[in-house]
């Protein structure tokens, strides 16, 4: 999704695709970036970035533009990966996930390119038609061999978000059922924000548990603040085998610095690896004369309240998951930093760690890109 305002005070916010290689980097130093204090005293992570490989602007391919991938997966038995674009069916194609290759290891990343494209589909089997849906994440399930992805909706024109599995072809088989609150209302008291609902999902270890995670605030949740203020945004827990959501949980967004009013945006969420109750969750934001800023945390969801039963936040007791920063983009070096928005874990390198891909949606811009920055995550045993 776009980084845009939300009442100005919310949000200030390879190929020619297989003909020549995208452009590929490795940073001059592989300095360990942050670590992640764990619950225990010790640290159980610290990120370090293996380097950088970026798209050309708006590349064909078959029939399709490709752009605005804000959804990332990794197909461990096929090797690729799976990018959702957030197109809404438009001249640029219809709504539709890619196939990527991403050549790295844990020396260097030496290029992405596309691979192939799969239309999303409706009840029917056919294609979305424009506006219908606002794709924004996507995750594979390895043990059921389908995908699900999110759909923003269009608020403002009265269409519900969702939440879908669908068949590695791209055909829905069915929608989570959603809580009303997430629906779309017509009097706008309450309810989803426009273009700032199911930004995230994370797909449990077992595959029993589907995270869905909103990108700001329901209205009814928090008024909209005039000053620096962080912002409590849901997270909802589905059941895979039934479509049911069951315990939702409250994530609470960084303040802007001084002098920009409201907070940080969840742009993705991520299983950690293991099987703890731990989510990565990638925070987002775009400050008009500064740029975007982008911070990514761990979330334990132990000892967080479970909020499914109460359907406005403002003025009750509760206690949000707890977050550990660890990694503020800002210290990353020869990195261009971007409207990031995809997130996924990749295969484990040559010496065991995991690998963890982050890749930023380029709006169809000219004036932004479509990068992949891969990071070694170096860890202890507690995630072996």
């Amino acid at each position: 999704m776009m980084i845009r305002s939300v009442a100005a005070a919310l949000w200030v916010a390879a190929a020619l695709l297989g003909a020549q290689p995208a452009q590929a980097q490795t940073p001059a130093s592989d300095s360990v970036q942050q670590g992640w204090p764990g619950h225990g005293g010790g640290d159980i992570g610290e990120l370090r970035l293996i380097g950088q490989a970026t798209l050309p602007n708006a590349p064909p391919f078959q029939g399709t533009v490709v752009g605005g991938l804000s959804g990332l997966d990794w197909n461990p038995f096929t090797g690729r990966w799976t990018a959702l674009s957030d197109d809404r069916s438009s001249a640029n194609g219809p709504a539709r996930f890619y196939t990527l290759a991403i050549d790295y290891d844990a020396l260097a990343v030496r290029g992405i390119r596309v691979t192939g494209v799969t239309p999303l589909r409706d009840k029917a089997g056919q294609t979305y038609a424009p506006g219908a849906v606002d794709p924004e994440s996507i995750r594979r399930d390895p043990l059921r061999g389908v995908l699900y992805w999110s759909s923003e909706g269009d608020i403002s024109a009265g269409i519900d978000p969702s939440v879908n599995v669908i068949s590695p072809g791209g055909f829905l088989r069915r929608s989570m059922d959603l809580p009303q609150r997430f629906k779309a209302s017509a009097a706008g008291k309450s309810g989803p924000r426009n273009n700032l609902v199911f930004e995230g999902l994370a797909l449990s270890r077992d595959g029993r548990t589907l995270f869905a995670s909103m990108e700001a605030p329901l209205i009814q949740d928090a008024d909209i603040p005039a000053t620096p203020a962080p912002g409590p945004v849901r997270i909802t827990a589905f059941d895979t085998l039934t479509g049911r959501a069951g315990a939702e949980y409250v994530y609470v967004a960084d303040p802007l610095p001084a002098g920009n009013g409201g907070s940080f945006g969840v742009s993705e969420i991520l299983s950690a690896p293991g099987f703890g109750g731990d989510l990565l969750v990638l925070e987002r934001t775009f400050i008009a004369g500064v740029g975007n800023k982008l911070r990514l945390y761990v979330a334990d969801r132990a000892g967080a309240t479970d909020v499914s039963r109460i359907d406005s936040l403002a003025g009750t007791r509760w206690r949000p998951m707890r977050k550990t920063l660890l990694l503020d983009f800002d210290t990353l070096s020869g990195v261009r930093l971007d409207n990031f928005e995809a997130m996924s874990w990749g295969p484990r390198l040559r010496n065991g760690n995991p690998s963890l891909v982050i890749l930023s949606d380029d709006n169809f811009s000219a004036t932004q890109i479509t990068e992949a920055l891969v990071f070694e995550l170096r860890r202890p045993g507690r995630w072996n």
